[in-house]
């Protein structure tokens, strides 16, 4: 098997891959299940081949965990692109893969609710894809779903395959902000069902 595979037009490494292998070994695991890649980030970059952000978009990748949706952003769209994650043990797992495919991505380690308004305001796209997998994350995920909608972030999505938190975020922001739940199906890198929640605050 090749060490490297190529997904929605993005290089990633295999899931056997040494040098993989290599970071594992001498990286503390991360702790908040950034320890490989989440399948939810896939549907939001082909949803975005058919939907796709303005080239030199500015983009915020919320619980970015390795970085894919960052990287596809950067390398598809020619997006400036700073991703968040409260796991900082992620970001060398970033560096590699933004590495190899040539395109430069700003880390921020931070939580969902400490992301400022500062931040906020340069953005105008905010994504994140399996980043609502608890009940004690919805608050959090509304919180900072509000101040990018208050601070001018144009369009927002969350991916999910449908977890009851997931749900009750998406509820939440239905009712908020107009949101749309979107049912999506890929199957590159594999078959995979899930949701879009999509915020277009362009029509708020």
């Amino acid at each position: 098997m090749s060490e490297i595979e190529k997904v929605l037009g993005i290089y990633t490494l295999s899931k056997k891959s040494p040098t993989l292998a290599n970071l594992k070994q001498a990286l503390p695991e991360p702790s908040i299940h950034g320890y490989q890649v989440w399948s939810s980030s896939f549907l939001i970059m082909d949803y975005l081949n058919q939907d796709p952000l303005n080239k030199g978009s500015k983009v915020l990748d919320i619980g970015c965990g390795w970085g894919m949706l960052s990287i596809f952003c950067a390398k598809t769209f020619k997006a400036k692109v700073t991703s968040v994650d409260a796991d900082e043990w992620v970001f060398p797992y970033l560096r590699v893969h933004a590495a190899m495919n040539s395109v430069k991505i700003t880390t921020k380690t931070c939580r969902y609710e400490d992301i400022d308004s500062t931040l906020l305001k340069k953005q105008n796209f905010m994504a994140g894809g399996d980043i609502c997998f608890w009940d004690d994350l919805v608050n959090p995920l509304f919180t900072v779903i509000s101040n990018a909608v208050e601070n001018g972030v144009e369009r927002i999505i969350i991916a999910d395959p449908g977890r009851s938190p997931f749900m009750k975020l998406s509820k939440k922001c239905k009712k908020a902000f107009g949101g749309k739940l979107i049912s999506w199906s890929i199957t590159s890198p594999k078959k995979y069902n899930g949701y879009l929640l999509e915020i277009d605050n362009r029509k708020l």
